[in-house]
């Protein structure tokens, strides 16, 4: 029985690296809210889930999914963030540029980096937080 360790190392080794964009972080990056402090669904409908897989160390891995249609506005996480797409297609938002979503996909944020996304269809996210501060 694979842990679930080896098992995100064996998705993260069938997915294809694909750079974020091409941009240039603003001089003064304003602050963003992060994905615990965006508010709920005005609805109370449950448009995201986020379900936590584990902590190995300095870096938690959680499951981020979006129903078709949803968007989150931009915010950011003070970790390095890798993002793996597990199904769904989408959009990532990064400063003023968009990264179209597909199966497969990863996308790499560095900390503190505001980012956006929108689902298209319903969206499948793993998502792994890389503390390097505390991996110091």
């Amino acid at each position: 029985m694979k842990t679930r360790l080896s098992l995100l190392l064996a998705v993260l080794a069938a997915t294809a690296l694909v750079p974020a964009a091409a941009h240039e972080p603003p001089a003064t990056p304003s602050p963003s809210p992060r994905l615990a402090d965006l508010a709920p669904p005005a609805d109370g409908a449950s448009e995201r889930t986020v379900t936590p897989i584990g902590q190995y160390g300095a870096t938690r891995v959680m499951q981020l999914q979006l129903k078709a249609g949803t968007a989150m506005p931009a915010h950011s996480a003070p970790e390095r963030v890798l993002v793996v797409v597990l199904a769904g297609r989408g959009s990532f938002g990064f400063g003023t540029g968009q990264v179209a979503l597909h199966e497969r996909q990863v996308l790499h944020m560095a900390p503190g980096e505001a980012h956006s996304v929108k689902a298209e269809t319903d969206l499948d996210l793993l998502l792994v937080r890389i503390d390097e501060a505390a991996s110091d």
